[in-house]
């Protein structure tokens, strides 16, 4: 059932790319809804049972923004769907939906911010450690090596 799509998976996914991506310029919140669309259309790996995009989004510890503790979680409350951030954020789910520009993230199915957050011990993240980029985008690096 990876073809489905409802509402709720749209609105969650635009709800991920605000929360990870709000004041990012266009190209960070499709690199965002990028990584989220290629996790869910993957056919291997950790992410192959995502069967629906909200499915891919809300795994559990991967998108910060859906931990309670994280600031972009308070987002989602600033940035409602009048708002010209979740309208934007929901361009760019579409958009990288269908296609219409291509991946800047070549293909990433992972990502971290370029600075350490406050909660951090050590970074960048111990699973980028061996891996290449494969983009770099305003406040976010995209690996698309990583299993």
């Amino acid at each position: 059932m990876k073809n489905m799509m409802r509402l709720s998976d749209l609105d969650i996914a635009a709800c991920t790319v605000v929360g990870e991506a709000a004041a990012e310029p266009w190209e960070g919140k499709l690199g965002v809804a990028y990584v989220l669309i290629n996790r869910w259309r993957t056919t291997s790996g950790q992410f192959a049972r995502d069967d629906t995009l909200a499915t891919a989004c809300l795994r559990h510890l991967q998108f910060s923004v859906w931990t309670a503790k994280d600031p972009g979680f308070s987002r989602l409350y600033e940035y409602g769907p009048k708002g010209k951030i979740y309208r934007e954020s929901m361009r760019a789910v579409l958009v990288a939906i269908d296609g219409i520009e291509p991946d800047p993230t070549n293909g990433a199915l992972h990502y971290h911010t370029v600075a350490s957050p406050e909660w951090a011990k050590s970074w960048p993240p111990s699973w980028a450690s061996g891996h290449e980029p494969s983009a770099t985008i305003a406040r976010h690096v995209f690996y698309n090596d990583v299993a």
